[in-house]
């Protein structure tokens, strides 16, 4: 299949405006598309989540947020505007954060999702659909399914051995010296 869009791009939300990007995102496609109560999709959360926004170009295509636990990392609030919401994009944004989440140490996932969602993560990226109660919450006509899984590990995580530098750099940017750091 020909790659329908050369230059989508994953970024951290690591400014202002790729915050703002996500929100913005978040509010077309739950609030303005789908009449999700923004109290629902604005929560205390996402000031403690990564917020990712995807790009073509420049852009603003698609964004989700991650928490993180103890041994995974959560997915929420994945969106994509109505252009994009293509099979083969979605997978390739997504892919993009695994490697993120692998930096971080992280192989196993988790995301929360109506149905006919959680069918697409299970078919997209092999996770699985787990045996536990539905979620239900109001105003949803359907009740959230949990599906989990793993992938691959990175090659070089993020550890407590890490060099304190790295660990001194701005979200994601992990492999470039910072301005504040001296030569």
């Amino acid at each position: 299949m020909v790659n329908k869009y050369p230059n989508l791009r994953c970024q951290v939300a690591t400014t202002p405006d790729h915050v703002r990007d996500a929100m913005i995102l978040r509010s077309i496609c739950f609030v303005h598309e789908h009449g999700i109560s923004p109290s629902f999709i604005f929560d205390g959360n996402d000031h403690q989540a990564t917020h990712f926004v995807f790009y073509d170009g420049e852009d603003p295509v698609g964004s989700l947020r991650i928490r993180w636990f103890a041994d995974f990392a959560k997915y929420e609030r994945t969106c994509f505007r109505e252009k994009y919401r293509h099979p083969f994009t979605v997978k390739r944004c997504i892919q993009m954060t695994f490697d993120h989440v692998a930096r971080k140490g992280y192989t196993k996932v988790l995301t929360q999702a109506e149905q006919r969602l959680a069918r697409l993560w299970t078919i997209l990226f092999d996770l699985e659909i787990v045996d536990s109660p539905p979620v239900e919450i109001a105003g949803h006509p359907e009740p959230y399914l949990t599906v989990v899984g793993t992938i691959p590990a990175s090659s070089d995580p993020i550890t407590m051995e890490s060099s304190s530098a790295l660990l001194l750099r701005v979200e994601g940017q992990w492999d470039a010296p910072s301005s504040f750091e001296t030569a």
